[in-house]
C-alpha cells in the first residue's frame, strides 16, 4: 500500500496523466494513462524474510511445495479483458496413436523473474512495458569477474551475459516459451525500494514535501503528513476490491488517478484551516458592514467556546447546528440578501420560530458563531446529526 503511494505522488510530480492499481497483475502496476492508457510498469514487492540479499537462484528457482496460484497465474491467459490485449492460446497436450492422449508434461512452477515476464507477454501489444522486482534487500549479482557485489538497482538489460542465459533458460523452461521466441531483457529491474518498511509515512511526507517544491501546491507540514494517510487510506480502500475487472473503467474503480489525488490533497489542506479562523473572517466581515458593536465584541468571545463544543457529538450543539444547517439549505432566499448582516438576522429568525430546546442557553452571537461555520463549510458542520424533514416546535410535539 505505502509503495502504491509512493508510486502515485512520483507520478503526480511528473504532471503527466497516470493510473495506479493494486493487486491487478502484480502487486503495483503503474499505467501511464487513466483514459488510454499505451504503457504499464508491473512492480512486483517482496520482503527478503531469511537473509540479507537476495541471491540470483531465489529469483529465477521454482517455487518448492504447493503453489497453485503461481502456477495459474503463469498459465492464465490474463485478466487482460480490462485492457483489451489479446492473447495466445496455450499449447494442446500431444497426442500419439488412434485415439490416445498423452498428459502434457508439467511445467514448473514460475519463479519470481518468471512470474513478472508472463505480464509481458500478456500485454505485448501495448506500447512499451517495464518489469520491477522491488525489494527492502540488496541484489547480489556476478559481475563477470568472478565477484559477486551488493547492488541497489540492476537493469537485467546491462546485466553479465551469464546472468542473462541463467535467467534465460530457466524462463523458457519455467514459461515454456517457443525456441524461436526471443527475450526481452529491456526494461526489466531489479530495484531496492526507497520506501521503507518502518514507518513509511514519515518518508512519504518527505517525497510530497519535496514535490511541493516544484510545484504551486503549497500544503502546511500538518496538512502534508495529513494528505499522505488521506491518499494511502483510498489506495488501501481502492484495492479491497479484487472482482475481476470485465472492462478498463471497471479496472479504474480499484485504481488511484491524477484526478483522484487532486482531490485528496485539497481535502487534507481543508482539513487543516481551523474552524476558528473561518468564524474569525465572518467576524471581520460583519464589522465592514457596521454591525452593531456588542454583537461583533460577543461572537469574539463566544467563538473558541463554540468551536470546541461542536466537536462534542454527545452534546447538544450539533443538534443546534445541524437544525440551522437544515434551514439554510432550506431557504436559498437567505442568497439573495445584499449583507451577511441581513443574512444572520433573517435566518435567525426563522431558527427562533423552531423553539428548540437545546438552544435556549445560546445568545444570539452563540448562534452567529454557528452560522459563520455552515456558512464557511467548516470541517465540524460537514457531519451533522440527521434532523426531521421539516422540524416541528416542542410545544406542538
Amino acid at each position: 500500500m505505502w509503495h502504491a503511494v509512493l508510486e502515485a505522488l512520483r507520478a503526480h510530480r511528473t504532471g503527466d496523466d497516470y493510473a495506479v492499481v493494486l493487486e491487478w497483475q502484480q502487486d503495483v502496476a503503474v499505467l501511464d494513462s487513466s483514459v488510454a492508457p499505451t504503457g504499464v510498469r508491473f512492480v512486483q514487492l517482496k520482503k527478503h524474510e531469511v537473509s540479507t540479499h537476495w541471491k540470483l537462484n531465489h529469483l529465477i528457482a521454482s517455487p518448492k511445495g504447493k503453489d497453485d496460484d503461481a502456477q495459474a497465474e503463469a498459465d492464465e491467459p490474463d485478466d487482460s479483458g480490462a485492457s483489451g490485449v489479446p492473447t495466445a492460446p496455450l499449447p494442446e497436450p500431444v497426442k500419439s496413436g488412434k485415439g490416445a492422449k498423452v498428459k502434457a508434461a508439467k511445467k514448473p512452477k514460475p519463479s519470481i523473474l518468471a512470474k513478472l515476464y508472463a505480464h509481458r507477454r500478456r500485454f505485448k501489444s501495448l506500447g512499451k512495458s517495464r518489469l520491477e522486482f522491488a525489494s527492502d534487500a540488496q541484489f547480489e549479482m556476478p559481475d563477470g569477474t568472478g565477484a559477486s557485489p551488493l547492488r541497489s538497482s540492476v537493469e537485467l538489460s546491462a546485466a553479465d551475459s551469464a546472468v542473462q542465459q541463467a535467467i534465460e533458460a530457466k524462463l523458457r523452461e519455467q514459461l515454456g516459451l517457443d525456441p524461436a521466441e526471443a527475450v526481452d531483457f529491456s526494461d526489466f529491474a531489479l530495484v531496492v525500494s526507497d520506501c521503507p518498511v518502518n514507518e513509511p509515512h514519515k518518508y512519504l511526507a518527505g517525497e510530497l514535501a519535496q514535490m511541493q517544491l516544484d510545484s504551486e501546491l503549497n500544503l502546511s507540514g500538518k496538512a502534508t503528513i495529513l494528505a499522505v494517510l488521506i491518499i494511502a487510506s483510498y489506495v488501501y480502500l481502492r484495492a479491497g476490491s479484487t472482482r475481476y475487472a470485465k472492462n478498463f473503467p471497471e479496472l479504474l474503480g480499484r485504481a488511484v488517478t491524477r484526478s483522484d489525488i487532486d482531490l485528496y490533497l485539497a481535502a487534507a489542506d481543508e482539513e487543516t484551516v481551523s474552524a476558528r479562523d473561518l468564524v474569525e473572517e465572518v467576524i471581520q466581515r460583519l464589522n465592514i458592514e457596521a454591525a452593531p458593536f456588542s454583537l461583533v465584541k460577543n461572537m469574539k468571545k463566544h467563538v473558541v467556546r463554540a468551536c470546541m463544543e461542536i466537536t462534542n457529538r454527545a452534546g447538544p450543539v450539533p443538534v443546534v447546528t445541524a437544525y440551522l444547517k437544515a434551514l439554510y439549505e432550506l431557504n436559498s432566499e437567505y442568497d439573495s440578501l445584499p449583507r451577511v448582516t441581513d443574512i444572520f438576522s433573517a435566518w435567525f429568525e426563522d431558527f427562533q420560530q423552531l423553539q428548540l430546546s437545546e438552544a435556549r442557553p445560546y445568545s444570539r452571537e452563540y448562534i452567529y458563531c454557528l452560522m459563520s461555520m455552515i456558512t464557511q463549510n467548516a470541517n465540524p458542520t460537514k457531519q451533522l446529526p440527521s434532523v426531521p424533514a421539516g422540524p416541528q416546535p416542542e410545544d406542538s410535539e
